[in-house]
């Protein structure tokens, strides 16, 4: 097998390319099964703009798409993303990935970016790290310096019961806590509340998951105020995308979570989905004890600081 330096012409490109995009990569990434659409949403569809900047590079040789690299920027916080990237299997380790990866390393310089992570956008991430069977895209970043800093893990739910929550929720209601799907005209309590404890990150998915019909973010609620959460669909909704969730320090202990996962699940169920990706998941034995969920995937994160420090 040749490994020559292949000569490449480097570009940006647009949601035009799309077709072909997927070509390459519904063939690189052997461990996942996607749609044409998701992978648009992933590489075009900016769930902040005007805060967040997204780019797609291409390396085509002979006129032909070589492979692509995603590159998303959020100046404000000097932090940038390495999205997905794939390169032809017939085209690998001859440098391809590796100068799509230089291109993007130094647009980042230029813009100030002070740290780089790989794959876990904000909002709109397709993998929360990279799954290590990808031992060549697993290579390239630590060969240019990336640290493997976290690791975190998908579960699978299992929806082919449905989850009863009705003697819970009127529990709850007796105990003056009401549990109800959120509508819009809960923007300020949502705000109040994420600004209180979760921060702008979950504020943006609880916001995602109200684009949907009906609106995948359910509530509980005491005297008025927000203090718990569960949200669903809020991207990658053909996976049937589970979170975020969670419940402030002063109503932990109630059960708020079981109630509010189950309703996600259980409206996962009525929309066709016959299971749940539970992603990026902190307490694992709350998930496996109340909805039977199994650890499914893992995942590697890795960053780049660009500052020196």
């Amino acid at each position: 097998m040749t490994t020559s330096p292949l000569a490449c012409v480097l570009d940006h490109v647009d949601a035009a390319s799309l077709a072909e995009l997927y070509a390459l990569a519904v063939k690189a990434f052997t461990y996942d099964r996607f749609s044409q659409a998701l992978l648009a949403e992933k590489l075009f569809e900016n769930p902040q703009p005007g805060v967040t900047q997204y780019t797609v590079h291409a390396a085509r040789a002979q006129g032909a798409l070589a492979g692509f690299m995603q590159a998303v920027t959020h100046p404000g916080q000097k932090r940038g993303w390495i999205g997905l990237f794939a390169v032809r299997a017939d085209l690998r380790r001859r440098g391809v990935a590796g100068a799509l990866l230089a291109r993007v390393l130094d647009e980042f310089r230029a813009a100030g970016i002070a740290e780089v992570e790989a794959l876990a956008i904000p909002g709109n991430y397709f993998m929360p790290g990279l799954d290590p069977r990808y031992t060549e895209a697993l290579c390239l970043l630590e060969r240019r310096g990336f640290e493997r800093f976290r690791d975190c893990v998908n579960l699978t739910a299992d929806l082919s019961q449905s989850f009863t929550t009705d003697e819970d929720e009127q529990r709850l209601a007796d105990a003056g806590v009401e549990v109800r799907r959120a509508v819009s005209a809960d923007g300020s309590l949502l705000d109040g509340f994420f600004q209180e404890e979760f921060g702008a990150g979950w504020r943006l998915e609880a916001e995602l998951a109200m684009r949907n019909s009906p609106p995948g973010l359910h509530l509980a609620l005491r005297g008025g105020r927000v203090i718990a959460f569960s949200g669903h669909s809020s991207q990658n909704r053909e996976w049937g995308f589970f979170g975020p969730m969670g419940t402030l320090p002063e109503a932990r202990g109630l059960g708020l979570g079981r109630v509010l996962l189950r309703r996600c699940l259980n409206d996962l169920r009525a929309a066709g989905h016959r299971t749940s990706i539970i992603p990026w998941v902190g307490p694992i034995a709350f998930y496996m004890h109340h909805a039977g969920c199994r650890v499914s995937r893992v995942f590697w994160r890795y960053r780049l600081r660009l500052d020196g420090n």
